[in-house]
């Protein structure tokens, strides 16, 4: 069984390496196409507000789920008071 330190360790190379190799291999079978131009820039602009939209949904779901713990669970929320006295028993 491979270690704890191993295991991440190869978990975060192995997809940097498989990264790299298909952005290679990407680069040059893909360059004998000369009628189309891609602008780096336009595309990498692309993709960052793409991911940009992504990470405001989803911290707004996040913060959604916060505000909704904390105001359900609140210490003045009259669902969360016990409605006898429990005496010398454990709750």
């Amino acid at each position: 069984m491979v270690s704890n330190s191993n295991f991440w360790l190869i978990l975060t190379i192995v997809p940097l390496l498989a990264i790299s190799i298909l952005s290679i291999t990407t680069q040059a079978f893909g360059a004998d196409s000369s009628s189309q131009y891609i602008v780096r820039r336009v595309v990498i602009w692309d993709l960052f507000y793409r991911n940009m939209i992504v990470a405001f949904i989803v911290g707004a779901v996040v913060q959604g789920a916060i505000v909704y713990v904390v105001w359900r669970f609140r210490e003045s929320n009259k669902k969360n008071f016990y409605r006898q006295s429990m005496g010398s028993e454990h709750r």
